[in-house]
């Protein structure tokens, strides 16, 4: 696989070859409107994390459905993880168990063979937090995955022997008589 040219730079570009910097796409830096299908939790998630990406730029108008995909994960996973602590504390008052204890009890199921099994919640909480994790990454937001994203500049490349579209007139300059006496 290739390095990036900026590693080359880094590196000190061994081969001499003249590096293009602006390489790949480098989209508008914005935020994208939060689908409405996200739920309280990813809500909250959307907006705690975009003016964090953007600060980095890391986020634009085409990552809406990833950053969906994350925020829901993440949403799903604090909804989860607040319906076990729930679990444990209600067992606690209940059934006066330690924390230790109210927590194996909510980890764990019996099945009707009489084996313990991993409660469904757990296995759910386990799915999230794998989900979110690799999320996470596609975004450069965990210490591993930073050096492996890169902020868009937003300098879109010209293609060689292309003029770019002449700008329209503005002002005034709009009613301008073409060919006029």
């Amino acid at each position: 696989m290739p390095k990036p040219p900026a590693l080359r730079l880094l590196e000190g570009n061994a081969g001499r070859r003249p590096l293009n910097l602006a390489d790949g796409v480098n989209p508008k830096i914005e935020i994208p409107a939060p689908p409405k299908h996200l739920s309280r939790e990813g809500r909250k998630e959307w907006k705690r994390i975009t003016p964090l990406l953007e600060e980095l730029g890391l986020v634009s108008g085409l990552d809406r459905t990833a950053l969906a995909l994350y925020c829901q994960a993440a949403g799903r996973l604090a909804e989860l993880e607040e319906a076990f602590n729930g679990k444990v504390n209600r067992l606690m008052e209940e059934r006066n168990l330690d924390y230790p204890e109210a927590v194996y009890q909510a980890s764990h199921a019996v099945t009707p063979s009489g084996y313990a099994q991993q409660s469904v919640m757990v296995q759910l909480i386990k799915n999230h937090r794998e989900q979110v994790n690799r999320y996470l990454q596609h975004f450069g937001l965990s210490p591993a995955a930073r050096g492996r994203v890169s902020p868009s500049n937003y300098v879109q490349p010209t293609l060689p022997g292309i003029d770019a579209a002449p700008q329209a007139p503005t002002g005034f300059a709009a009613f301008a008589v073409v060919g006029g006496p």
